[in-house]
């Protein structure tokens, strides 16, 4: 029987199989698990990974509109995520005098545009109470012509349309943006004085103005001795304007008046002589006194030149 022996060959090829077998035995060996990590321990892990600002988006339903829109949650930075940079805003300091520039500035612009505008500008006027005075003589008197609303002074406007003969006062109104409302009251014609050459018009209380048109019921009266033209400076003593008006209501057929500074008012009567009454409030008696002296001169047969009652109580007569 022959025994067999290992060399030392044989030995080392041993060694390596065993040390195959024990890697493979290690491989095929289940390893341990670890335990599970608490719920606290693996929250912690993924909000240090999470980034730093997650929106979160809640639903929240729209009963109205029957759509449905999200709300966003922005959670807080937080250590080892990203950052949020905020970007810095400009610093602008607006001093108390920087803002008084700029307010002079914007009314100043405001203002240039104002003056400068067509539609703060007069060009028409708003006339009442004329009656005789023409509107365009009052428009140019009134010294409103193409001048800004800004410039006007009502106070200065009234000056100058009282100014104008024949007006005795006026009301004047300045309106935004370009309106003049100017109501007048005029001096109301009692007379038609013709006197060197011309005729002007004379209210009742004398003053004299140019005569405009026709103007119904005026009294003519002609002055005899005197040849100086009248002037809106003139004026005409109020006992003759009072007279003359009362002789004209006595007696309608008068047609002409006539004055010299002796014997007053007087007019040439139809029976062919000339009749004279001064002046003053007293016509009627004087009227008396002379139609009584006209009967007792015709009964006698006498035919006068003149008849005088300028004194009432003392009347006479030439032939």
């Amino acid at each position: 029987m022959t025994t067999l022996r290992r060399t030392t060959g044989d030995t080392g090829s041993a060694t390596r199989a065993e040390a195959v077998r024990a890697r493979r035995k290690q491989r095929d060996t289940p390893r341990p698990v670890p335990a599970a990590r608490t719920v606290s321990q693996l929250r912690a892990a993924v909000e240090h990974a999470a980034p730093a600002a997650v929106r979160t988006p809640r639903r929240v339903s729209n009963p109205r509109a029957g759509k449905r829109t999200s709300r966003w949650n922005v959670a807080m930075p937080r250590a080892g995520g990203l950052r949020a940079v905020a970007l810095p805003l400009p610093h602008v300091h607006l001093s108390w005098r920087m803002a008084s520039l700029v307010m002079v500035m914007v009314l100043g612009s405001f203002l240039i545009r104002a003056f400068m505008s067509p539609d703060y500008f007069i060009t028409a006027i708003n006339l009442a109470g004329a009656r005789y005075v023409p509107g365009e003589e009052i428009y140019n008197a009134s010294g409103v012509d193409y001048f800004s609303i800004f410039w006007l002074d009502p106070a200065q406007i009234k000056r100058n349309v009282e100014a104008v003969p024949g007006v005795q006062s006026a009301t004047v109104d300045v309106m935004w943006p370009n309106n003049v409302y100017i109501n007048l009251v005029e001096d109301e014609p009692a007379l038609a004085w013709s006197q060197g050459g011309q005729t002007m018009w004379v209210g009742r209380d004398g003053a004299v103005f140019p005569s405009r048109g026709e103007a119904a019921g005026l009294v003519p009266i002609v002055a005899d001795d005197d040849t100086n033209s009248l002037t809106t400076e003139s004026r005409i003593p109020a006992p003759v304007i009072e007279g003359a008006i009362q002789l004209k209501q006595l007696r309608s057929n008068i047609e002409l008046l006539h004055y010299d500074s002796v014997n007053g008012l007087s007019y040439q009567d139809g029976r062919n002589w000339r009749g004279y009454f001064g002046a003053g409030a007293d016509m009627e008696v004087k009227l008396k006194v002379y139609e009584t002296l006209v009967a007792n001169l015709t009964a006698r047969g006498i035919h006068p030149s003149i008849i005088s009652v300028v004194n009432k109580d003392a009347p006479y007569y030439r032939r």
